[in-house]
């Protein structure tokens, strides 16, 4: 299990709306909007756990305060009461834990390969292999290239290996 510090900081990430959507336009740059949509039901999730949590202990205005005003010191403040609170409720934790897990299996990899290169004279790349282990991936070989001169290219080969 990741440190309860390292858990809050994600969970905090999720629960508060302008955190989310500055982290979801990063994750559309990145992957594509697949991963926050095949998310958003356990980002869902994720924030009703905290908010019963958290109503449970009476601290349900850390939440609130954070989310309307989502400075730095009321973020780590939410922070830190997440990390109380799964200090004393490791079921609590485990259950966050299991559901950042999701998130993340959930969200598919990115594999670049050759992405904004610039070619003056001779190049010459040998065969490539992309291979993404367990779910879904997007892979891009040779993206950006600006070619001033002879570029050879051996073999290339994408695949997905599902773990079974």
């Amino acid at each position: 299990m990741e440190p309860f510090s390292v858990i809050a900081g994600v969970v905090t990430t999720i629960v508060l709306p302008k955190i989310l959507e500055k982290a979801s336009e990063e994750i559309g740059k990145k992957v594509g909007e697949k991963a926050v949509e095949r998310s958003s039901e356990t980002l869902q999730l994720v924030k009703k756990t905290v908010q019963n949590k958290l109503e449970k202990a009476g601290t349900a205005g850390l939440l609130k305060r954070a989310e309307e005003k989502p400075t730095e010191q009321n973020v780590q403040t939410l922070q830190g009461e997440l990390v109380n609170q799964m200090e004393e409720d490791k079921e609590f934790a485990t259950q966050l834990q299991q559901l950042i897990d999701q998130i993340q299996a959930q969200s598919p990899s990115l594999q670049v390969v050759l992405d904004t290169v610039r070619i003056r004279g001779s190049v010459e790349v040998g065969a490539i292999e992309q291979v993404s282990e367990g779910g879904s991936a997007e892979q891009v070989v040779g993206r950006n290239l600006g070619v001033g001169g002879d570029f050879k290219m051996g073999d290339i080969t994408q695949k997905i290996q599902r773990n079974q």
